[in-house]
């Protein structure tokens, strides 16, 4: 990921974060408890079908997803079918993602940041 990311958002739920920068394993894990780690691929998602399809395999999506943003933002905002209170979600390749669609990409930055 270049220094210039298309999403930035630093607090304690959510870090974006380039390639080439060190993210210690302390700041990315909570302090306690379990967690879902899920790495998935921005090569695969450059559209938005590639979004859908890569959070409904790493996060194992109920079969009622919709396949739509409103269908993710609502998954992502009540994960209940994940028996766990933190989640390391890793995209690599992020500058792939919805690199030719700047409207989708904020629509998934606001799904993001309203499920944290």
């Amino acid at each position: 990921m270049s220094n210039t990311t298309w999403w930035e958002r630093y607090e304690d739920d959510v870090c974006v974060v380039s390639t080439d920068s060190s993210l210690s394993v302390a700041r990315a894990l909570p302090l306690t408890g379990l967690i879902y780690s899920a790495r998935m691929q921005g090569q695969q998602m450059r559209d938005s079908d590639g979004v859908f399809a890569q959070f409904y395999e790493a996060l194992r999506l109920p079969d009622y997803f919709g396949w739509s943003w409103n269908a993710l933002r609502d998954c992502l905002t009540d994960l209940h079918w994940i028996s766990t209170k933190h989640f390391l979600l890793t995209i690599d390749d992020a500058d792939a993602v919805l690199s030719e669609s700047a409207e989708e990409r904020k629509i998934l930055s606001r799904a993001l940041n309203d499920a944290v």
